[in-house]
């Protein structure tokens, strides 16, 4: 067995990389190697907030080897793959960030590539919770004392809340609260108490405060007066994939 060379992702190591108008078709792709006998060993890395997907390419019959997804920050790890091409599917309108890089060993008999073969692992790696984009904005403005929907999510998303902003325009008790698709299962945030006149800014952890409800929940607020109240939301609408 020998070493043939070391392998980097686009020539560079990191690229960026825009999605195009179909998501079907790779928005980049590239040969890793031309020869059946060559083993990769290395990692592809997602450097953005976005999840994407790759097409891991073999040789023969083999030709889409693997599909897999990687979300925010996720590497996957590739020890001892005989891989022909790599692929690299981004949302459409969407620039990331991707590295890739690894060596490649050539084998010189068929005992040498059993024995590498033997020794071959796919596997992935996400070194930090996932730091979704802050790209969902809702503004809602109350002027009742009642509960209002602030975001509701769909069967497949629930909502991450990266801040929220309250300001009322007069005395003011509002709670802060997720709920399920029915209202029911509540979970408070938080309590504010205003005795006049106000803003109130609720930040949270940079990988965002989720709904315990998941799925199809609710992001709602209940006001005590009919004082007039503006709530700004920001976070993210997180795909059950992700």
């Amino acid at each position: 067995m020998k070493f043939a060379g070391f392998y980097n992702f686009g020539g560079g190591g990191t690229e960026e990389i825009t999605g195009g108008s179909n998501e079907n078709i790779p928005s980049f792709i590239e040969n890793v190697c031309q020869n059946d006998k060559m083993f990769f060993s290395g990692n592809f890395a997602n450097l953005s907030r976005e999840l994407v997907h790759v097409t891991l390419g073999g040789f023969g019959s083999s030709e889409v080897m693997h599909k897999h997804d990687l979300r925010p920050y996720e590497a996957l790890k590739v020890i001892n793959i005989p891989l022909k091409s790599i692929a690299v599917h981004v949302p459409s309108g969407i620039k990331v960030g991707f590295h890739g890089m690894g060596a490649l060993w050539q084998t010189e008999d068929e005992d040498e590539y059993a024995v590498i073969a033997s020794k071959s692992e796919l596997s992935e790696t996400l070194f930090e919770s996932p730091q979704f984009n802050t790209d969902y904005y809702a503004r809602t403005d109350i002027s009742s004392a009642t509960t209002t929907d602030l975001v509701v999510s769909d069967s497949d998303d629930d909502f991450a809340v990266y801040k929220v902003t309250v300001s009322c325009q007069g005395a003011q008790d509002v709670d802060l609260l997720w709920t399920d698709s029915s209202n029911s299962n509540v979970k408070y945030i938080g309590h504010l108490h205003f005795t006049g006149k106000g803003s109130f800014v609720y930040d949270f952890d940079p990988s965002l405060l989720r709904n315990p409800n998941r799925q199809g929940g609710k992001l709602r607020a209940t006001t005590a007066t009919a004082n007039s109240t503006r709530i700004d939301v920001i976070g993210h609408m997180v795909h059950a994939s992700q």
